[in-house]
């Protein structure tokens, strides 16, 4: 059995901002509390407009980048931190003097191979502090 706490602290950590914000919207309004088994959880009892203004609005402050891979060349991907696939593209473009082949949205759980150990894109996210950023670069055999 899976707690309402446990999904709810779930879904902040793998950051699944619509579902946190509909659990925090039920604990407010009194439907669930976090002891309560996460089965009994019904959406449908949620007042849909004001868990959306709560997503717009951010409340519970969930980070807006995410991770573009760019094609460089016909082997060399640059993997760039951003807020939107046009963020990523400009940034690109001032970095590397140069417009991408392509650009494609990666999953932030994706795991990397970074010297000795893999890392999920949302682990390296963390070890910046502006965006857009470079994440780094991965060569095909």
């Amino acid at each position: 059995m899976i707690t309402v706490r446990e999904l709810y602290e779930d879904s902040i950590r793998y950051e699944e901002k619509t579902l946190a914000h509909y659990i925090l919207h039920l604990l407010q309004e009194g439907q669930v509390s976090l002891d309560d088994d996460a089965d009994k959880i019904y959406f449908l009892q949620a007042d849909h407009e004001k868990v959306a203004q709560m997503i717009e609005q951010n409340i519970l402050g969930f980070s807006n980048i995410k991770v573009f891979s760019l094609k460089y060349d016909d082997k060399r991907f640059a993997f760039i931190f951003a807020a939107s696939e046009e963020e990523a593209i400009q940034f690109f473009q001032q970095t590397f003097k140069r417009k991408p082949y392509n650009c494609h949205e990666y999953p932030l759980d994706f795991l990397m191979s970074r010297g000795n150990e893999f890392l999920a894109f949302r682990d390296m996210r963390k070890e910046h502090s502006h965006f857009p950023a470079l994440a780094g670069f991965y060569e095909r055999r």
